[in-house]
């Protein structure tokens, strides 16, 4: 995994406190200014600090939670904020999170600093809730699918093509004996917004079929959900891999549309045309 380092965190949260600064404090401003000429001062200001720490917990679980798995200053600079697997945190871990730097600061801000040497560039809020920061952007993600596996001599292929595709994503490379294997589909097959398409080597059951013994009968499945293809691993027993996190049974994550999977031993490399 690509961790990201102390100084382009701190590069992130300086954007995510100009956005603060230019959007939100002048925001809370204007309410404190209108609440203050109704009633009185005292209860403005009260009022202006318990919105401000609200705005502040909603902004970064929300974001870090949400599909980009970042706060904007973040994804600008081409950050995510994952689990320890590389999948997508939910809506409390990232609150967790967010609260767990109030420890981070109170200790001379060491927590924050331990992003600095940590073996994975964890700040003691990381370490607490379990979570990562890692460079690269969440989601860098009639129908059409085939299995294709070649030997030296020869070739067998099976393929099933109707009218008016969509976007295709294609899944290539070799078996632990070096067959060719090619894998795909289009993003508007009907069986992706239903049971999704299965993967895995028992070809009567699975709509996209890899030989080889290190895949299970029934190993993973694709399927569409927020306008978006996602990827599941279903128990099997040598694990899936997506650009080398481990996938865990029954957490989906979004399929990226450059990069590698791998099923069992087989390790294919993505592309979406």
């Amino acid at each position: 995994m690509n961790y990201a380092g102390f100084w382009i965190r701190v590069l992130a949260s300086i954007i995510d406190a100009l956005i603060s600064l230019l959007v939100v404090v002048p925001a809370i401003a204007i309410f404190s200014i209108v609440w203050a000429a109704a009633y009185n001062e005292v209860v403005a200001t009260a009022i202006g600090f318990i919105l401000n720490a609200i705005v502040g917990w909603l902004y970064y679980a929300f974001f870090e939670s949400g599909k980009w798995q970042a706060t904007p200053g973040k994804r600008l600079v081409g950050l995510r904020v994952t689990d320890l697997e590389g999948n997508r945190i939910g809506f409390g871990r990232a609150s967790g999170r967010y609260f767990s730097k109030i420890l981070s600061g109170l200790i001379l801000y060491i927590g924050f600093f331990m992003a600095g040497w940590t073996e994975k560039k964890q700040g003691l809020h990381d370490k607490l809730v379990d979570t990562l920061v890692l460079r690269g952007k969440a989601g860098d993600q009639s129908h059409e699918y085939s299995s294709f596996n070649s030997g030296n001599d020869a070739t067998a292929q099976t393929v099933y093509v109707p009218h008016n595709t969509r976007s295709r994503w294609i899944l290539s490379g070799f078996d632990a004996n070096g067959h060719v294997v090619r894998l795909s589909f289009n993003d508007d097959d009907r069986k992706l917004d239903r049971d999704g398409l299965i993967v895995g080597r028992d070809g009567s059951h699975c709509d996209l079929q890899m030989d080889d013994p290190s895949v299970s009968r029934r190993h993973a499945k694709f399927f569409n959900e927020m306008g978006a293809v996602w990827m599941e691993d279903l128990g099997s027993a040598n694990g899936t891999l997506v650009n080398g996190r481990k996938v865990r049974n029954g957490v989906a994550i979004e399929l990226p549309t450059q990069g590698n999977i791998t099923f069992g031993a087989v390790e294919l490399s993505i592309a979406k045309y």
